[in-house]
């Protein structure tokens, strides 16, 4: 059966806490037939990688090519901003590499009407720059309405190396978001960038009504490749 492999940050955390409304995380079993296997890497630190470090991009390269030694049959990460990192992975190892959900964009785009716009949530807005969206070919961002987690309990959590939060606090940060998402007019789907907006995915399509896609998703697309 095949395997899906996961490049992590170096960033840790503890949940406190349960709600039915907040779910499983990327490497949840049951979405790809078999347990996933994960691969931490070294130096990836969330501060760093969201900023766009280019000396990380090696130690992406080298971990990602233990996965595969290790049984990988296909690599997604759990950092949506590694997506810059995305041609050297693919080009250093022989499975299908999909490193962010931000590779759905240019889909989603042309999936919804073009007098509609595709909401993205993102760990930090200010550092979807210039090169993320070329990478993707996306010359024009009237298009895209961004909102991100910064200044938020979510965030302080995430960029912690050992990070501790209650879930009621990634709860009330996502509803804050659905709020900002309500106040942009001709929304027609919401692309989550970061992780950790997997575990509350469900909850934003409830509130907004409209189509959702996150991480999982990315990686589960990827892995109908190989199973």
């Amino acid at each position: 059966m095949a395997r899906l492999g996961i490049l992590r940050l170096s960033n840790d955390g503890i949940y406190h806490g349960q709600n039915p409304d907040f779910g499983p995380g990327i490497a949840e079993e049951s979405r790809y037939g078999s347990a996933p296997i994960w691969g931490q890497v070294p130096g990836a630190w969330a501060s760093s990688v969201v900023a766009g470090d280019p000396a990380r991009e090696g130690a992406y390269v080298k971990a990602a090519q233990e996965l595969v030694k290790n049984g990988a049959d296909a690599i997604t990460c759990d950092c949506g901003f590694t997506v810059r990192y995305q041609h050297a992975i693919a080009a250093a190892v022989p499975v299908p590499v999909s490193t962010s959900s931000l590779l759905l964009l240019p889909m989603l785009l042309l999936n919804v009407p073009a007098n509609k716009k595709v909401a993205v949530l993102t760990a930090d807005s200010r550092c979807l720059d210039d090169g993320i969206f070329a990478l993707l070919g996306i010359k024009e961002r009237s298009r895209l309405a961004i909102e991100g987690l910064e200044g938020t309990a979510t965030y302080s959590y995430m960029w912690a190396e050992r990070g501790e939060i209650d879930v009621q606090a990634i709860l009330a940060d996502t509803d804050n978001m659905i709020a900002r998402i309500r106040k942009h007019e001709n929304i027609g789907a919401i692309l989550c960038e970061c992780t950790i907006f997997v575990r509350v995915s469900h909850r934003i399509r409830r509130a907004t009504g409209l189509p959702v896609y996150d991480a999982a998703d990315n990686a589960t697309f990827l892995m109908k490749a190989v199973a």
